[in-house]
């Protein structure tokens, strides 16, 4: 029988990354927003070119510096895996994340990261046969109703529903992302596993930008090199985002299962998200997002109730 102290003690440190990588993927809209407004710094593409440039040297300095050795056998399987993981990450989570948010308001692009646990869950259930509880089940129905009141509510910040599909699309990029991760966990050290898809992803966003012919992105960052660029550029999308907030995510995943590390990350980066757009951006709700809103939070708290905190693996004993 477990010792609920035990329990608590052993995951209190996952749940904590959780939480702080939480803060991170919330002010990601927020920090693309403000680089779009006026003067403007980054256009969409430009700014996903720049940050993959930018995050590939810490990406693979990490991989070098946390290289398992001996190296395990690297079957082809892993192999597919690890590209899988470079492209979700890449062309999926950070070009989609920016597209995106320079589409539709950023306080619809927060609300909007409670689909990431059904979404998650599901594939979780589907690929890694982690157990899907009626909770979770019925989460993700509230999940879906949320979304939907959200996505037709109309909002004074610039929703729209090209950008609201823009941003579903990089959740699942995301939830694929998580489960690669969590599959190349049981074989490689996590900070060797981050560092390795970052850079892949990285390597192929900066591809994008010279078939693109926006090469040149890479040095917005140093001709505008303004307190704005080094808040919301260097620090949020570079270093705590695509860095810190991976890490946080890798470490949080070795000993909580999916379910539970997507329904904290979803309610922290809401949490963190709406509360930047208010103060950053002057974002206020409608009447029909707050409904939204409401369903959503409420989504959450299925998934997050719906399961143990454990991974199934170290759950016993």
């Amino acid at each position: 029988m477990r010792n609920p102290r035990r329990t608590f003690a052993a995951t209190l440190p996952s749940v904590l990354a959780v939480l702080a990588s939480a803060v991170f993927f919330g002010l990601n809209a927020i920090a693309s927003k403000a680089l779009y407004a006026p003067p403007q710094v980054f256009d969409p593409v430009s700014l996903f070119v720049a940050r993959g440039v930018w995050s590939l040297p810490l990406f693979l300095l990490l991989a070098l510096a946390t290289r398992p050795r001996p190296m395990p056998h690297l079957s082809w399987a892993h192999v597919g895996l690890f590209l899988l993981c470079g492209i979700a990450y890449g062309p999926g989570t950070n070009a989609l994340s920016a597209l995106g948010a320079g589409a539709t308001s950023a306080s619809h692009a927060v609300l909007l990261l409670s689909l990431f646990p059904p979404l998650a869950s599901l594939l979780a259930a589907l690929f890694l046969r982690e157990r899907l509880s009626r909770l979770r089940i019925a989460g993700i129905g509230v999940g879906v109703i949320g979304a939907a009141t959200l996505t037709l509510s109309k909002s004074g910040a610039g929703s729209s529903l090209a950008g609201d599909a823009l941003i579903g699309a990089f959740l699942l990029t995301w939830a694929v992302l998580t489960l690669g991760v969590r599959v190349l966990d049981r074989s490689y050290p996590p900070l060797f596993v981050v560092g390795a898809f970052g850079t892949i992803g990285s390597l192929l966003l900066g591809a994008i930008g010279l078939a693109l012919g926006c090469a040149d992105a890479v040095l917005i960052p140093i001709v505008h090199g303004e307190p704005r660029t080094i808040l919301w550029f260097d620090l949020e999308l570079v270093l705590f985002l695509s860095l810190g907030g991976q890490l946080l995510q890798g470490f949080a995943l070795r000993s909580l299962n999916i379910a539970t590390v997507v329904a904290l990350t979803s309610y922290g980066s809401i949490f963190a998200g709406l509360l930047a757009s208010a103060l950053a951006l002057g974002e206020r709700l409608s009447s029909g997002e707050i409904l939204a809103a409401a369903f959503l939070v409420a989504a959450l708290g299925l998934a997050l109730f719906g399961g143990s905190l454990r991974h199934p693996s170290r759950a016993a004993g």
